[in-house]
This record gives C-alpha cells, sequence and structure tokens, in this order.
C-alpha cells in the first residue's frame, strides 16, 4: 500500500510505547506522560471485540451478554516470525500458547479485581501477543458504551463506563478507532458521539464500519468509504469497512483466516465494494492502524522525548532517596536520620517548630510539659494547706506537750518546727507524680516525631531502636531524678529557716506582727462576710475529688452545683469561699468507674480537654453517683449564664431577712454555708479559750501559714527544674550518642538497616521502571539522528 510506512527505523517506535506502556504499568497509579496510543471503542453489539480478533487473527477474548469487558485491556502485538503466544504483565515469564487460556485468564484477572458482579476498574490487563501474522501495533480496548442497566448492573452503568472511556480517549495523544455496525445509523453511534465530544474536529478519530454483508438488499456503504457521502460526520482520518464472523460462523468454530478469507471474497465480489478493495477489510485497516500510530508518534516524538527525560530524572531521583542497598551509603543514611531526629526533639522541646507543624490546633512538645509545670503541678501544690485538719485543741494540746513540766512563757520553736515538718512531706507525692507525668510526655513526643519524619518510615528496625533508646535513657534517669525530687523536699524538711526574709516570724518583723495579733485577738473575730447573690443549690455532697492530669491525690471535698451553672469545691461544708469553680455550660460529665479503677466514679471535662481540665470524683454509692451524672447532663448541656448585675445582687440581699409573718415562698433559705475553716479556727479560739491561749494559737496559725507558702514556692521552682535538668536536658545530650553507639557493629548496622517491606517493593519496582525508561531512551536517542 502506498501509504504504509516502509522505514524499519520507524518500526522501532511502536515498541517504545510498549515499553513505556509496561513500566507505567510497574509504577501504578496514573501514566504521567500522555503516551501515543490506540483505543478502541463502541456500543454494545458493534463488533468490536470481532474487529480486535480479526486484527490478531486469534479468538482471545470474554464473550457473553451484557458487559463483558470491565477493565481496559491494552493489546500490544508484536511481530514475531518464530511463532505465537501471549503474555501478561501481572504474570511475568509465563507464556500462554493456547488462546483459550488467554481468554481465562482475561477473565480471572477481571474478577480478582472488579469482583464476580458486574463492577469495573480503571486498572487496566497488559496482554502481548507475538505472532508471525500480526505487525507491530498497540491497541486499547475499551468497554462497550450502553446506557441502560441490565440485570444486577449499577444504575449508573452507562456513566461510569463513559468516564472510563473519556479518561482514555481525551487525551491529545490518544488516536481513536470509532467500531460501529454499518446496519445502524451513523448518527446514533455511540462511539462516533463519543468521538466527536472529545475530538469534534475528527482529527484523530478514525471509523470502522462493521457488518457491511448484513445490510439491505440493494444498500451500500460505498459514499462513506470514498467521501462522497455528505451526511455522515466528517472524520479526517477517514472510514474503514470491514466483515467479522457471524454468531454462526463463531458457533461453527469458524477461524479467524477463514474469516479474513470470506471477507476478503465478499469485497473482491461485491458491485459497490469490488474497485476499493484494496482500502477494505481487516488487513487495511491493521496497516492503516500502525501507520497512523507511526506518523502520529513520529509527530510528537520531541514532546515525548523532554516528557522521558524529565521522567527518568524524578525516578532516579527516587531511587537515590531510597538508595541502594550499600552497607556504607545505610550507614550514612542511618547516621543522617539519627542527627535529623535529635534535633527535631531538640527543637520540639525548645518551641522551635517546625514549617509544617500545626501550631494553633494543639500543644505540641516543650509547651505541654510547661503545661505540665504550671497548669498541673503549680496548682496542686497551691492546694495544699497547712492547717486543712489542724484545730485549735490540738495545738494547744501540741505546745503543753512541746513545753513539758511547767509549761513556757513563749510559743516553744518545737511546736511550729513539728508542725512544719509534718506537712512538708505532702508535697512529694504530687512532685514524683509530676516526673511520671513529664517522662510520659517525653515518650509521647518521641513517639509523635517518629510518626512525622519520612525518612525513618524506611528504617522500622531504627525506629524502634529510637523509640527503645529513649525508653532506656528516660529509664536510667528516672531513679535519679525522682531521688533528687525526694531529695529537695527532704532538704526542706531538713532545715525550718526561720531566718527567711520572707518569713513573718523574722525577728525584724516578729514584734510588729505579734502586736498586730495581740490587737486583733482583744478585738475579737471578724464579722461574717454578708451573703449576696440569688445562687440557689441544685445539688451538693461530699465526694472524693481528683483533678489537675491526675497530679494531686484524691482529696475529700464539697461539691455544691448551683444554678448559675457554676460546680464549686470546697474544703469543709459551709465555707465561705471555694477553692475552685468549674464552669459546666459546654463541659462533658460521664461515669468512669473503668477509666479510673474506682466504683461510683464519673469525669467532667471541657471539649478541648487541654492539660489540667480533667476532674474525676467518687461517691459513696451507685446512687448519688448517677444523680450527680444525671443532672451535670443537664446543665452541661445549657450555655454559660450572663454574671448577675449589681441591681440583681442587692435584690437577692434584700430579700435574705423576710419578716415572719412572710409567705412560706419568702422565708429565707436556710444558710448553710458557713465561715472558712481559718475562720472558725479562730472563732474556737476566742470562744474557748483564754487570753493567752487565743495569742499563741493565733501566732501559731500565722507563722504556720507564713512558713508553709515559702517552702511550697521553694519546691513549686525546684522541682520543675531539676526534672528539666535530670530528665529532659539529660535525654537531649544521651539521645544522639546514645544512638550512634548503637552503629558500632556489622552485625547492628545489618539490623537496624533493614527496610521496610513496602520500601523495598518500591525499589524494585523503580528499577525496573528505570530499566524499561532507559531502554526507550536509548532507541529514541538512536531515531534523533535518523531521517525518516
Amino acid at each position: 500500500m502506498g501509504d504504509v510506512v516502509k522505514n524499519e527505523e520507524m518500526d522501532r517506535l511502536i515498541p517504545i510505547v510498549n515499553k513505556l506502556q509496561d513500566a507505567f504499568a510497574i509504577m501504578g497509579g496514573t501514566a504521567p506522560i500522555d503516551l501515543p496510543q490506540i483505543a478502541v471503542l463502541g456500543g454494545q453489539s458493534s463488533g468490536k471485540s470481532s474487529v480486535l480478533e480479526n486484527i490478531v487473527g486469534k479468538s482471545f477474548l470474554p464473550r457473553g451478554s451484557g458487559i463483558v469487558t470491565r477493565r481496559p485491556l491494552i493489546l500490544q502485538l508484536f511481530h514475531e516470525p518464530s511463532g505465537e503466544w501471549g503474555e501478561f504483565l501481572h504474570k511475568p515469564g509465563e507464556k500462554f500458547y493456547d488462546f483459550d487460556a488467554i481468554c481465562e485468564e482475561i477473565e480471572a484477572d477481571t474478577a480478582r479485581i472488579c469482583g464476580k458482579n458486574k463492577g469495573l476498574s480503571t486498572k487496566p490487563i497488559n496482554l502481548r501477543v507475538y505472532s508471525p501474522d500480526v505487525l507491530n501495533l498497540t491497541l486499547i480496548d475499551l468497554p462497550g458504551a450502553t446506557k441502560v442497566a441490565v440485570g444486577d448492573q449499577p444504575s449508573d452503568i452507562g456513566k461510569q463506563i463513559e468516564s472510563m472511556i473519556k479518561f482514555y480517549v481525551s487525551k491529545p495523544n490518544c488516536l481513536i478507532l470509532a467500531v460501529t455496525a454499518a446496519n445502524t445509523d451513523l448518527a446514533n453511534s455511540d462511539a462516533i458521539a463519543i468521538a466527536k465530544e472529545v475530538d469534534p474536529k475528527g482529527e484523530r478519530t478514525l471509523g470502522v464500519m462493521t457488518k457491511l454483508d448484513l445490510m439491505d438488499r440493494g444498500t451500500d456503504a460505498r459514499g462513506i468509504f470514498t467521501g462522497e457521502s455528505t451526511d455522515v460526520p466528517l472524520l479526517k482520518l477517514g472510514y474503514v469497512g470491514v466483515v467479522n464472523r457471524s454468531q454462526a460462523d463463531i458457533n461453527e468454530k469458524k477461524t479467524i483466516q477463514g474469516a479474513r478469507d470470506a471477507e476478503n471474497a465478499f469485497f473482491e465480489s461485491h458491485p459497490g465494494y469490488g474497485d476499493i478493495a484494496d482500502r477494505l477489510g481487516t488487513a487495511y485497516l491493521v496497516k492503516k492502524c500502525s501507520n497512523m500510530l507511526l506518523r502520529h508518534i513520529q509527530k510528537v516524538l520531541p514532546e515525548l522525548t523532554a516528557d522521558l527525560n524529565k521522567l527518568t530524572a524524578n525516578k532516579r531521583k527516587e531511587l537515590a532517596d531510597i538508595g541502594e542497598e550499600d552497607p556504607k551509603r545505610t550507614r550514612m543514611d542511618i547516621t543522617e536520620v539519627i542527627l535529623s531526629f535529635s534535633d527535631q526533639f531538640k527543637h520540639s522541646i525548645e518551641g522551635k517548630l517546625g514549617e509544617n507543624q500545626d501550631l494553633v490546633s494543639e500543644l505540641t512538645g516543650g509547651a505541654r510539659i510547661e503545661g505540665i509545670f504550671n497548669d498541673v503541678y503549680a496548682p496542686a501544690i497551691s492546694e495544699i494547706d497547712i492547717l486543712e485538719q489542724l484545730g485549735a485543741d490540738e495545738v494547744q494540746t501540741l505546745i503543753r506537750n512541746v513545753s513539758g513540766i511547767g509549761g513556757s512563757l513563749f510559743i516553744p520553736n518545737a511546736a511550729f518546727i513539728a508542725l512544719v515538718e509534718s506537712n512538708i512531706g505532702r508535697l512529694l507525692d504530687p512532685s514524683l507524680q509530676c516526673v511520671q507525668l513529664v517522662y510520659s510526655e517525653l515518650l509521647n513526643i518521641v513517639s509523635d516525631l517518629s510518626s512525622k519524619i519520612p525518612a525513618i518510615d524506611k528504617y522500622p528496625a531504627l525506629k524502634s531502636s529510637i523509640i527503645e533508646a529513649t525508653n532506656t535513657i528516660l529509664r536510667e534517669q528516672y531513679i535519679p531524678t525522682a531521688e533528687h525530687v525526694k531529695t529537695v523536699v527532704a532538704m526542706e524538711e531538713a532545715r525550718v529557716n526561720m531566718h527567711h526574709p520572707d518569713f513573718i516570724g523574722h525577728r525584724e518583723n516578729f514584734g510588729k506582727f505579734t502586736q498586730e495579733v495581740e490587737e486583733q485577738c482583744a478585738v475579737g473575730p471578724p464579722p461574717p462576710p454578708p451573703r449576696t447573690g440569688n445562687k440557689a443549690v441544685i445539688l451538693e455532697g461530699w465526694v472524693a475529688k481528683k483533678g489537675g492530669g491526675s497530679i494531686v491525690l484524691w482529696q475529700k471535698r464539697y461539691l455544691m452545683l448551683k444554678k448559675d451553672g457554676i460546680l464549686s469545691y470546697y474544703k469543709m461544708e459551709g465555707d465561705a469561699e471555694p477553692l475552685g469553680d468549674i464552669v459546666v455550660g459546654g463541659c462533658i460529665v460521664e461515669r468512669a468507674d473503668a477509666l479510673i479503677g474506682k466504683r461510683y466514679a464519673f469525669q467532667l471535662y471541657h471539649r478541648t480537654n487541654d492539660i489540667g481540665k480533667t476532674f474525676f470524683f467518687t461517691c459513696d454509692s451507685e446512687q448519688e453517683a448517677n444523680d450527680w451524672v444525671s443532672i451535670l447532663k443537664e446543665e452541661c448541656a445549657k450555655p454559660p449564664m450572663e454574671p448577675e448585675t449589681e441591681e440583681d445582687l442587692l435584690a437577692s440581699a434584700a430579700k435574705t431577712h423576710v419578716p415572719n409573718g412572710g409567705s412560706d415562698e419568702e422565708q429565707e433559705v436556710p444558710d448553710t454555708r458557713k465561715r472558712g475553716l481559718t475562720e472558725r479556727i479562730h472563732e474556737s479560739i476566742h470562744q474557748e479559750l483564754g487570753m493567752r491561749e487565743k495569742i499563741e494559737c493565733e501566732i501559731l496559725f500565722r507563722l504556720l501559714i507564713s512558713y508553709f507558702e515559702i517552702v511550697k514556692k521553694n519546691v513549686s521552682d525546684m522541682i520543675p527544674k531539676a526534672i528539666s535538668y535530670l530528665l529532659i536536658d539529660k535525654l537531649k545530650v544521651k539521645l544522639t550518642s546514645y544512638l550512634i553507639n548503637e552503629l558500632d557493629s556489622e552485625a547492628k548496622i545489618k539490623q537496624l538497616s533493614a527496610v521496610a517491606p513496602e520500601v523495598a517493593e518500591k525499589r524494585v519496582k523503580l528499577k525496573k521502571t528505570l530499566v524499561l525508561l532507559d531502554d526507550s531512551m536509548q532507541i529514541l536517542t538512536d531515531l534523533s539522528h535518523t531521517s525518516f
């Protein structure tokens, strides 16, 4: 044929495309380069499958009712004089000499990916066919277009198939073989309609007319093939007519060669086609397609070469990033990972966050540890009250016991020191719990970092070693840190420094201080503070409370829920001021027996779940716990109430005393709230003791409060410093050297350098891909010096 390319160099172009298609299939995902290719599309019963089988010369495609082609089939034809067989890319090295077995494998692999129902997949099947009866050619068989779902097909099957077809044929480098039965109207052809939509000028579409032998007697399609007909869609590549095997021929096992002979005889003997028979039939279609694809590849060769160069460079970089299995390179990679991880850990602690880290959603790294120190530990120490379980009787008993026979003229130092020392020990448990919280937080930081540094994922054993090294260092440092914390508390117990400048018992302050006490004792206790506000109580009672991130011990507290949405907790029932308030609006409340391992427990926390914002409570019975949870859930669902105005407070204060004649509703609500612990102790001093005893107790109470505040300030300052130095800084210093020392032996290097299975698989794929890309580049380089 005059228009068939004879240049042997150009015959090397189609294998380039085949190699690239194989490379992209190995890579997976969407092809990174728009390859020159021919896509075959047609409607149901258009004869598309028969056209492909005629081209190959073998029956190898599944047949049946409905949608048979559910995945694209990339069909690569290779002219091979020595024999004929097929190979699948997903079964490398296996040759199929029986084309019925090829058909079965297409069905099996389709079912493996798409399932046995009517599901579709865009993942192609790559099939190579070697035969002496084919030309070098690559075709893509696409599912037949349909509009109506049949049987158990999805209702949107038509849209799914159309979307898959357009995914291929909409690419500029895709030539389209639009197959239409000649005994149907071309204007209604699904294949022509889709082709015209993506190729409106018809520059890359070749029409294929099938079933010419089934047209009505006396009619033919000669004008379509010669270009004389003006009422058909214009395609610049024209139309080619073929005659396929009929269903009866297929049932009778008529060979492809027999079908081709019958096709040639039909065209040569037909009065409308005899003089143009050399431009019709399957043999001409194959040559036309081969020539068409070669010319198109030649046209886009410069662009293809540039894209291939870029793709090859990218794949080489990917392989370089993964690295070869070279012990020296592996050692360098692991060292870099360790140094990078150590830097990231230090930056996380010091607040030098990376560009991709979330700075607004939650606290991270050092900020969380600082939160433990300031928002959890400091309030826990501050809440410890030296007078919590101390009354005037106990104080007087202690004074008399340490005075011995004959008593004393002044308050004995021994009484003050005994009370201070017995309470300093209460600071130890929260301090040790602070160590534990920071220890756990450091483990969390390391775990988070190990998941966020991509290079670590390459070496799972190294990732485990980093986490284990952190555990080891922290375990080694935990004991000395805890011991130092104990030492800090013991130091405060060992020497009660009554010369501290901030202590009110210091000699420079003592005279003025005792004079003030004597004057106040002579006057008597101050009046109780007036009750204000209209804060009716919804529920109240004793509970055990633990809050602030589990840093403090369980403490008995009096809980009171008011109608203004405030949950207050007191040291004693009747205290004037609460130790703290919780705004329950927007909180979450739920039972927590299993969570904390205690019966009749519930927890209350804000949705943000910030450090120190979770509170745990336990009750004395199941009923009490359920009552608290039930009522709190109602209050949590309400928005917080607005603060009461000054007028509201004054009005409610005016109603606190109602004349006896008032109604029951107007009677004053009994005041179950009394003055605070210190005020009650003061009152007992004035009511039960003589003047001397009053002054002694008052002085001792104030001295205790003053000195214990100094101790708490010292401890709450020194403990975070000790933890920072002995636990955090030591980990920062030791982490790098510890991990580097792990690389001393070749055995350890081998163990740590074991890459993840997915990384090893990716390395193999990249190597295979690069072999194919390099081969293609070599052919393109040779062809760049050739004149076509």
